[in-house]
């Protein structure tokens, strides 16, 4: 699998600099634009500063449209909302491989599994990202990002790991790999929604006593949907990351808060509301009042910011 390319669908703070170690480490990838139709093929220079060294590399890219037979590693690093036409695009253009999906979120693989992909990989993504500008970035590797098996096979989980691990941005196979999903949208919807509402980076956990509480709160009522489906997460496991995440951070603004700047959707659906929804479809219903409410203040300041959600209220 290492000599076929790998595709990183979805070039940003995330998947440029995926892109930029593989080309770094001599591994044939392409930069595919998702957002942009009209890429020419070509090839730019990405740099990334990780804290510890700044590298560069060369990298080639190409809009999703500009692609022709695709026949490697399709790695899905594009925001969630994205999913249904990107899945659509690939089974259109008859694309060959594994699709590996580097993105946060409950249910983010249904549009693959829909469009009928054998293999389907969920990764989550322990690092943060921030473009700096189109081409440079801010990487913070916090841990190796765990990589499982939705559909196809441990073999191919294994090919997969080894085609995008690098010492920059390490990899690793997980074999319970929806516990850890649930584990970092339990996270997620913690950070994704408390700090773009308060406009703050992810250290406000650790600064305020307040913030903190509100995160706990959060947390046990996720919990009680995650101890329904048998997952076996803790309320002290899940607080411990919050607070190591918040105590390493580096003052980089949450991917939330920089996608509502930029009038851009955000992930908010496949996080808090997503896990509304999935507790609201449990037989009893499990009410989530806190999630659900962050979910939609972040949900209608996105709408706001886009232009999109300033008409007035019915009645």
């Amino acid at each position: 699998m290492n000599s076929k390319p790998v595709y990183v669908l979805g070039s940003g703070a995330i998947g440029f600099p995926l892109a930029a170690y593989l080309a770094r480490a001599g591994r044939p990838v392409v930069a595919v634009r998702t957002r942009s139709p009209h890429v020419p093929r070509g090839t730019v220079t990405v740099s990334v500063d990780d804290g510890a060294e700044r590298v560069s590399a060369e990298v080639e890219t190409v809009s999703l449209s500009g692609l022709g037979g695709l026949e490697g590693t399709m790695v899905v690093a594009a925001k969630a909302h994205a999913n249904p036409a990107i899945a659509r695009e690939l089974a259109g253009k008859a694309a060959k491989g594994p699709v590996v999906i580097l993105q946060n979120g409950v249910g983010v693989e249904k549009p693959f599994l829909e469009a009928g992909f054998p293999a389907v990989f969920r990764c989550v993504v322990y690092a943060t990202g921030q473009a700096v500008s189109e081409h440079e970035f801010r990487f913070r590797p916090i841990a190796s990002s765990p990589i499982g098996v939705v559909s196809g096979t441990r073999p191919g989980l294994q090919a997969c790991v080894e085609a995008l691990s690098t010492a920059q941005f390490p990899f690793h196979a997980e074999a319970d790999i929806q516990r850890e999903v649930w584990k970092k949208a339990l996270i997620n919807s913690v950070f994704n929604s408390v700090c773009p509402l308060l406009e703050v980076d992810n250290g406000i956990f650790v600064r305020s006593e307040a913030a903190a509480g509100l995160a706990l709160e959060v947390v046990r009522e996720c919990l009680a949907v995650t101890d329904r489906l048998g997952l076996g997460l803790s309320e002290a496991e899940v607080m411990a990351q919050i607070l190591r995440i918040s105590r390493g951070s580096d003052g980089q603004l949450i991917s939330t808060l920089q996608d509502i700047r930029g009038g851009r959707p955000t992930e908010i659906e496949s996080l808090n509301l997503e896990i509304a929804r999935v507790a609201a479809s449990l037989e009893p219903p499990v009410p989530l009042p806190r999630v659900e409410l962050l979910g939609r203040m972040v949900l209608l300041k996105s709408l706001q910011s886009a232009g999109k959600g300033t008409r007035p209220a019915p009645g």
